[in-house]
């Protein structure tokens, strides 16, 4: 638990300065475009993990999959001059998830991840968020995800709820059904 709360820490007052700044959903974004990297390249963890890696190196490595120049100088990058002086670069996943939950939660944004087993056309989504938002007076970040797995249908998480009407999830519903388990 010690690490969630260092994280936690970190989290809020990042944002809390962020916001003093108004620059809230500037960070915000760079946190994003940071997770993204992340998590498509492996190798970006394994090498802010890596002690070998200079704090310098690591800091360049995270402007960079920020999306920043180098030279950037703003909260952003005295945040990453801090978090790695500190050597809490193990902690920065956890940093995001908290800062951008904060941020939603401070603005009225519900996350929306929207997994269908084929790409889903751009009047769809919209189609989709818009009805969100009526149902749940508040605004919509949609995520799109493509899982062969799920056959067909589609499965929808709005922030902790999940509603599951992939084809996937009948047949299984079918299989206990039919044969269920003692």
């Amino acid at each position: 638990m010690m690490n969630g709360s260092i994280a936690k820490r970190y989290a809020i007052a990042l944002y809390e300065e962020a916001k003093e700044q108004f620059v809230d959903q500037q960070i915000y974004n760079h946190l994003g475009v940071l997770y993204q990297s992340m998590k498509a390249e492996q190798e970006l963890q394994i090498a802010l993990i890596n002690p070998r890696v200079s704090i310098e190196k690591k800091y360049t490595l995270l402007l960079l999959a920020s999306g920043l120049d180098p030279e950037a100088s703003t909260l952003y990058t005295r945040f990453l001059h801090l978090l790695l002086e500190n050597h809490r670069e193990n902690q920065l996943r956890l940093i995001i998830f908290l800062y951008r939950e904060l941020y939603r939660e401070q603005h009225g944004i519900d996350r929306v991840v929207f997994e269908t087993a084929v790409e889903v056309d751009d009047k769809t989504i919209s189609h989709l968020i818009e009805h969100i938002k009526a149902y749940r007076h508040r605004e919509v970040e949609c995520v799109r995800e493509v899982n062969p797995h799920l056959i067909g249908g589609f499965r929808l998480r709005i922030g902790d709820r999940r509603y599951d009407y992939s084809y996937q999830h009948q047949l299984e519903l079918i299989r206990k059904e039919l044969c269920p388990i003692p």
